[in-house]
């Protein structure tokens, strides 16, 4: 008996409100949630146009600076690494107009474009682990010597890659050797790499991927798969070089991007990076960071987490 009283109160205690408020919400204080409703429309309306506006000229100032960076390129471009040797690499998931426009760049700096390589995701797939173990050991044994940063699979194949189409001296890079030719076979035979190279370089542009990002109030920001081994073949392009850039879109800049990861790591300070690929001022920044590389200096270059400055310092030849 308790319990159907305590459940009839309670039914009571409903009905009664709902009744105040509607005998309150069409009489006294009808007015009232009208006019506050109508005043918070009004405010999101115009919040929403005021959005828009910011949009508009945010697109805008892209829009000119891509146009004024476009203009720059003929005047500063032409000359910057004549006489010198690129290799461009894409990672899985890069942007193809971004290898397709930096190479167009790179042969009117005068560079000569040893290729361009694309390395699959069988390099960072888990079920593949056991078949690049095998494989690199089977490497080694033909091509010895190379000196991995890492006594891991990753780090016997980063080396290797190194070795098959970068080299150090001027001299190495006019040809490919018989070592380099097995080693660039049989990584395409494995599936690890798509494309051939007329030579190998003294130089390297390694072309990061984006970084997946969330909706409003989405997960975290989706992973690079493997982004340390993608290190790891950056620094081994780079100590078997005379230069490595890293370039990627502004994502990459981002958390668990390849250019982000590259920046907070200790040991890749030889390396330059640029997040601002996909525009024309990721091509020039490229360009220019390849000709500070061969130097012998490195920096981080756009507008991301760690850039130094948006584009590598011009020198006198410039102005």
């Amino acid at each position: 008996m308790i319990d159907f009283r305590y459940h009839l109160v309670s039914l009571v205690s409903v009905f009664l409100a709902l009744a105040v408020g509607i005998v309150l919400g069409a009489g006294p204080l009808k007015e009232s949630i009208g006019d506050t409703l109508a005043d918070q429309v009004s405010s999101l309306r115009t919040q929403k146009d005021e959005l828009r506006q910011e949009l508009n000229t945010a697109q805008a100032g892209l829009s000119h600076r891509d146009e004024f960076t476009s203009a720059l390129i003929p005047a500063l471009v032409p000359g910057t690494l004549s006489g010198r040797s690129v290799v461009l690499i894409s990672l899985p998931e890069a942007d193809s107009g971004t290898v397709e426009s930096l190479g167009g760049a790179l042969k009117k700096a005068g560079a000569t474009v040893t290729g361009k390589l694309e390395l699959t995701s069988r390099w960072t797939d888990t079920e593949g682990t056991e078949r690049r173990e095998a494989l690199a050991e089977v490497l080694d044994r033909i091509v010895p010597g190379t000196d991995p940063l890492a006594d891991t699979s990753a780090g016997h194949l980063a080396a290797l890659l190194g070795r098959a189409v970068v080299a150090e001296n001027f001299a190495d890079s006019q040809k490919v050797d018989r070592p380099a030719t097995t080693l660039l076979s049989e990584f395409v035979e494995a599936g690890l790499v798509k494309g051939r190279i007329s030579g190998r370089s003294t130089t390297a542009v390694l072309v990061a991927p984006p970084v997946p990002q969330p909706g409003q109030g989405g997960p975290a920001p989706t992973p690079v798969r493997g982004v340390e081994d993608w290190v790891t073949v950056a620094r081994s392009l780079d100590k078997a070089c005379t230069g490595t850039v890293v370039l990627g879109p502004a994502s990459s800049a981002t958390e668990e991007g390849l250019v982000a990861t590259v920046r907070a790591a200790t040991d890749t300070q030889d390396l330059s990076t640029v997040d601002t690929g996909g525009s024309p001022m990721g091509t020039l920044g490229a360009v220019l960071a390849l000709r500070e590389q061969v130097t012998g200096a490195a920096g981080s270059y756009g507008f991301g987490e760690g850039a130094r400055r948006p584009l590598p310092p011009l020198t006198e030849e410039d102005t």
